[in-house]
């Protein structure tokens, strides 16, 4: 029945429309009066439509004369629910792909345009840098570039599609250029974690790649939990070995101590990606002095993972690794952490070549914590890639 009566207002007003440019056509052809005469005879359709809530006429009646004036009183005075008016013309401009009218409309109805794209955080942030709230904008982009899916809202428009890496990669960028903008108190740990989610986003461009199903496109844009990237790297046997570190090393405290079980799979993946028994046989036979032990080793996947976890220079975000799992097993007892955790000698004793190899394989841990890990720099940023 409401339906109908929208309906009815709106062939109301096509007819009259209808009948007023007609007659104009056959007589004067004087712009102002045809405005005149218009607005004159569209008042009591303009009147039936605000208090029956017919929304598309009086958006006609708006567009038909230009009248953006006219327009912004309605959004004022058209509450009504579901947001009124206001949200009738914010999907009209969107539908319309008037994005620049829409922020511009939102300079006025600030706290209606927010409402109104709280689940558009793809629009909802230029809206945030055009009233300078620089911080919470940030917040969005942030929230933006990490959703899995466009989200459900497809009556707001139909084109939306799943973002791209390029695309991530550009709105985790604004985003902290937004919050370095914005200042707030804790600014440097909100930049902090959108450096951390950028390297994930880098490592999982890289990691997907080596996947046979990446040539059909499976993951060519959706996000991955790091522990299914984790997983995905140590079935890739030696190359992406140590890659599965760097996952952990940018995903926080809280990921590695809910995940303790993979990351000493990982230690148990590299130290199967070496054949530690013929190392062993080889040092024992020919001799090797230090300096070739210690030259064998640095080619290891044990002696690189530990440097990039445990080394003095490793890059490790919100925490380390030795909160989660010490090297030696004495450094364990020693924290008093042996009901929380094992160590990763601990680790490696379950190992099938501990106990022919053992001393070497914590040589080799153990050479990698001491030796200094220069991470590599970033390269220059940029913004289309």
């Amino acid at each position: 029945m409401l339906a109908l009566r929208f309906y009815l207002i709106l062939i109301w007003y096509y007819l009259i429309h209808a009948r007023i440019y007609q007659e104009s056509s056959e007589g004067n052809d004087n712009p102002d009066l045809k405005e005149s005469i218009f607005r004159e005879v569209t008042s009591p359709i303009l009147a039936t439509a605000k208090r029956h809530e017919g929304y598309q006429t009086l958006w006609q009646i708006c567009y038909d004369i230009s009248d953006t004036v006219l327009l912004r009183n309605l959004m004022h005075d058209s509450i009504g629910p579901h947001g009124g008016f206001s949200f009738y013309v914010f999907k009209q401009l969107i539908s319309s792909g008037h994005y620049s009218k829409l922020l511009r409309l939102g300079e006025e109805f600030q706290e209606e345009l927010a409402n109104f794209l709280k689940d558009r955080s793809d629009l909802l942030w230029l809206h945030e840098i055009c009233l300078n709230q620089f911080s919470t904008a940030s917040e969005t982009l942030h929230t933006c570039a990490l959703l899995s899916s466009p989200g459900e809202d497809a009556d707001l428009t139909s084109t939306r599609k799943s973002l791209s890496f390029v695309e991530r990669r550009r709105l985790l960028y604004l985003s902290k250029i937004a919050a370095t903008a914005g200042k707030d108190v804790d600014y440097e740990v909100k930049v902090a974690q959108i450096d951390a989610d950028i390297r994930i986003l880098n490592l999982q461009e890289e990691i997907v790649q080596h996947d046979p199903e990446y040539a059909q496109g499976k993951h060519a844009s959706k996000l991955l939990p790091p522990s299914e990237l984790i997983e995905m790297c140590m079935k890739r046997g030696r190359e992406l070995s140590l890659k599965a570190f760097e996952v952990f090393a940018w995903t926080g405290s809280s990921f590695r101590s809910s995940n303790k079980g993979l990351l000493e799979a990982c230690w148990t993946n590299a130290a199967d990606q070496d054949d530690w028994v013929k190392l062993s046989q080889a040092s024992v036979s020919e001799g090797w002095s230090d300096e070739v032990i210690q030259e064998s080793l640095q080619g290891t996947v044990l002696f690189n993972a530990s440097r990039l976890c445990y080394s003095s220079d490793a890059v490790v975000f919100d925490g380390t690794f030795e909160e989660v799992l010490p090297v030696r097993k004495e450094d364990v007892h020693a924290r008093g952490l042996e009901a929380k955790c094992f160590s990763v000698e601990e680790v490696l004793m379950q190992h099938d070549a501990f106990p022919d190899a053992g001393k070497l394989m914590m040589t080799a841990v153990v050479m990698g914590k001491e030796l200094s890990y220069a991470a590599p720099a970033d390269e220059p940023v940029d913004m289309d890639s």
